[in-house]
């Protein structure tokens, strides 16, 4: 197009000049018409051809020149000249450019225009020069060239074979071939050049990027030759089409494709392994939740894709599935409340996994695993597994032994009979509480004996102590209850066991 331009403008030159020496009083020259553009050309879909005259006007007179074309228009292209009357006047010229544009859709066909340039003697009217010239234009659909012998091979060269192997199907079958090749190359050429190079870096994330990357590649390379190359056959504007809607859905696959695959293997295994290093388990546990849910609105999206690409509208689709959210969230109320409630354990962390807790209803628990639907607990003294709703364990009192540190505090209540010295009881207690070698002396925390009430049979005493570790306080009651039991026999303190009184009240006799 740039020679063509370049060696139209240095016609003109050479003309002007030519021109230029005639007399001008030599008024058996006409005005000068020439063609700078050849007037046949292809216009491939969604671009634009131009044709240029030009008009030189070497009379003494002043022409009123004036343009036009039949047709303007048709389907899917139009024309438009640059100017369609101006005034020339002696020794000027004019370039008139005329426009071609085909839109995206335009089907194949050759337009025919006649294009007609008058040009009117301003002194006289009566002089009348007229040119007219046919302009040819081959509209291309972007998709299928029905055109025979534009056999072009990767869309560019022409088939050097000679006849027959230079017709439609050969130069397809060529192309095709052409393009096989390049797969080719990149599968065991290019692919195995960029893992040497990515086996050398220390992350792993180019290599599984690559490997995400290398059959997607490899099959577009194969539909997009396949494609490109049906542009060679003269197919219809039906198959066109199809071709075009099939070709549209694969694009769509493989960009869901690879976007699920990245999601999946490598960002959620950055996820896992940036929860690996930290010390929360909410990241632990959120990681797979996300992981099942990206996937899901990946392939979700790739499918309102497809949907949308062949024209359907969405939005009632997507207003059903609104609706249907509501229903399936008002009927898995206690899901969302157990997830929810999940979530907020991990965050606000009133337990970790590890740690032992004193239920509402009494039991001592070991916590398993803190879920998102439910958490899992040991019962210590049962040798069972308590699998608890989340929201139960976040609106019930919940005593966490761990926290604030493992230390524990232990009763031990006895009674004496009446009459018993008091503060000879408080002594024992104490003395045998501070011996034992797990009770706890700090300050703060020294043991100490009380005397409670008095009972139905006995003066009831309780040692308060704290011993080193709450899983220990059931063991260490148990041997100081044994010593005081034997201290308390050889001191002769009586622990009395309950008793009653009953008096018998004689009934008089009836006579």
């Amino acid at each position: 197009m740039m020679r063509k331009t370049i060696g139209g403008v240095l016609f003109i030159i050479v003309s002007f000049m030519a021109v230029s020496l005639l007399s001008p009083t030599a008024h058996a020259q006409d005005v000068v018409f020439r063609e700078i553009e050849p007037l046949e050309q292809e216009c491939e879909a969604a671009s634009s051809v131009h044709y240029s005259w030009f008009v030189y006007n070497n009379q003494t007179s002043s022409y009123l020149l004036e343009v036009w074309a039949e047709p303007t228009s048709g389907p899917d292209w139009s024309s438009q000249f640059n100017r369609e009357i101006a005034v020339v006047h002696p020794d000027e010229s004019v370039f008139i450019n005329m426009s071609v544009s085909a839109s995206n859709d335009v089907p194949s066909m050759i337009v025919n225009q006649t294009v007609t340039i008058v040009l009117t003697d301003l002194n006289n009217t009566t002089d009348v020069l007229t040119y007219s010239s046919v302009v040819e234009t081959e509209m291309i659909p972007k998709w299928g060239v029905i055109a025979p012998g534009k056999n072009k091979l990767l869309d560019r060269f022409d088939n050097p074979l000679p006849d027959p192997f230079n017709g439609n199907y050969a130069t397809f079958a060529l192309n095709i071939g052409i393009w096989a090749g390049i797969a080719l190359i990149f599968a065991f050429i290019i692919d195995p050049a960029v893992r040497i190079f990515t086996k050398k870096t220390k992350t792993v994330l180019d290599d599984r990027i690559l490997k995400i990357l290398r059959v997607p590649i490899f099959a577009l390379v194969i539909v997009f030759g396949v494609v490109s190359s049906l542009s060679i056959l003269q197919l219809t504007e039906g198959e066109v089409n199809v071709i075009f809607e099939i070709y549209g859905v694969f694009l769509i696959v493989i960009v869901t494709f690879i976007t699920y695959k990245i999601f999946k293997e490598v960002l959620i295994y950055l996820g896992r392994r940036w929860a690996s290093k930290t010390s929360t388990e909410i990241d632990d546990v959120l990681i797979p939740v996300i992981d099942k849910l990206g996937g899901l609105i990946i392939l979700v999206f790739g499918a309102v894709g497809i949907i949308s690409y062949f024209g359907y509208d969405i939005t009632f689709l997507l207003a059903g599935v609104g609706v249907g959210g509501l229903v399936i969230a008002f009927a898995a109320q206690d899901v969302l409340s157990n997830l929810f409630s999940g979530i907020f354990l991990l965050l606000d962390r009133p337990f970790v996994e590890g740690d032992y807790i004193t239920l509402n209803s009494g039991e001592l628990c070991r916590v398993e695993k803190i879920g998102i639907r439910s958490t899992r607990l040991y019962d210590t003294m049962e040798n069972d597994y308590i699998i608890l709703p989340n929201n139960k364990l976040v609106n019930d009192k919940i005593v966490n032994m761990d926290e604030p540190d493992e230390q524990g505090r232990a009763i031990v209540e006895v009674g004496v009979a009446y009459g018993t010295d008091i503060e000879r009881v408080e002594k024992i207690l104490l003395e045998i509480v501070r011996k034992h070698p797990k009770v706890l002396n700090e300050t703060g925390k020294e043991p100490v004996a009380r005397f409670l009430k008095f009972g139905e049979s006995s003066l009831e005493f309780s040692a308060y102590f704290w011993i080193d570790n709450f899983m220990n306080k059931w063991l260490v009651a148990h041997e100081i209850r044994k010593q005081v039991y034997v201290r308390f026999a050889e001191e002769g303190i009586e622990i009395p066991f309950p008793q009653r009184t009953i008096y018998i009240k004689e009934m008089p006799k009836q006579k």
